[in-house]
């Protein structure tokens, strides 16, 4: 972390020692280079000091997900009901068996703990602890998108006060002073342009991504703790399907930073499962 702060501050320094002996006089790519530099530059290195690298490669990764992932509602859905029909049919052996070619994640997790003979309890303490840990992931990959929005614009107004500043420091021809002006407004243009066209985009995108994540392991919950105690395949699909779609209907369109409600549902009488089923 002390290297990557160095590496942080000594890019910021090195980014405004340019911005300050830099030779731009006419609009052109140069000018273009210099403002992107200033905001580009300025927004990563800024993060940089915030962050740490694995919490940036996270966030990266998560957007990434959030462009090209499928529909894991449904997928999990399935998979649980999939699932509860083995389970019911072949015991814990098949379970586990079919538990192996899960994906790593929670419900491969709650499979294994089930097989080694964990109470209903302890592994809906498991799970719960699970959920919050990737909803506290997902935050913190919100934020650093939502921060980067926010320098973008600053950024594009300091690096418009630095040309201004070498401006009226070396300006000899009162003519030349519009020009200057221009070079010197492409820093705020680009610092608003990005900020609401680029970051700000992508982290509704994201929040958008974790809203749906976010209900899908809630409905995750409910479905290991129904297949814990072997409820039928066809109950726990019309209860999931049926919570998925309350859900959706009540929140068509979540503010950013809001949460889907906990979902919950009067089910019936838990039972135990017998001892020769596991």
């Amino acid at each position: 972390m002390i290297l990557q702060l160095i590496f942080a501050i000594s890019l910021s320094i090195a980014i405004f020692f340019v911005a300050f002996n830099s030779k731009i006089e006419e609009m052109g790519l140069a000018s273009n280079l210099y403002a992107l530099m200033v905001i580009l530059g300025g927004t990563f290195a800024a993060t940089l000091i915030a962050y740490p690298w694995k919490k940036l490669a996270w966030m990266l990764q998560l957007l990434k997900k959030a462009f090209l992932a499928r529909d894991e509602i449904e997928w999990t859905i399935e998979k649980i009901v999939d699932l509860t029909r083995a389970y019911r049919q072949g015991g814990i052996r098949t379970l586990e068996r079919r538990g192996e070619e899960l994906p790593q994640g929670i419900l491969k997790t709650s499979i294994e703990l089930m097989t080694l003979h964990y109470s209903r309890e302890k592994l809906e303490q498991v799970v719960q602890k699970e959920v919050q840990l990737i909803y506290v992931q997902y935050e913190a990959a919100y934020k650093i998108l939502y921060n980067m929005a926010r320098l973008a614009p600053s950024l594009g107004l300091a690096g418009t006060i630095v040309a201004l500043i070498r401006v009226f420091g070396h300006i000899t021809d009162p003519k030349s002073l519009v020009g200057c002006m221009a070079i010197a407004l492409l820093s705020t243009f680009y610092g608003v342009v990005l900020a609401n066209l680029c970051f700000v985009p992508l982290s509704n995108k994201l929040r958008d991504f974790m809203d749906r994540e976010e209900m899908r392991l809630d409905l995750m919950q409910e479905g290991i703790l129904d297949l814990y105690d072997e409820e039928s395949p066809w109950a726990i699909r019309f209860k999931l399907e049926t919570l998925c779609a309350a859900v959706m209907e009540s929140n068509p369109g979540p503010k950013p930073g809001a949460r889907w409600p906990k979902l919950s549902l009067i089910a019936p009488k838990r039972r135990t499962p017998s001892p020769a089923s596991l």
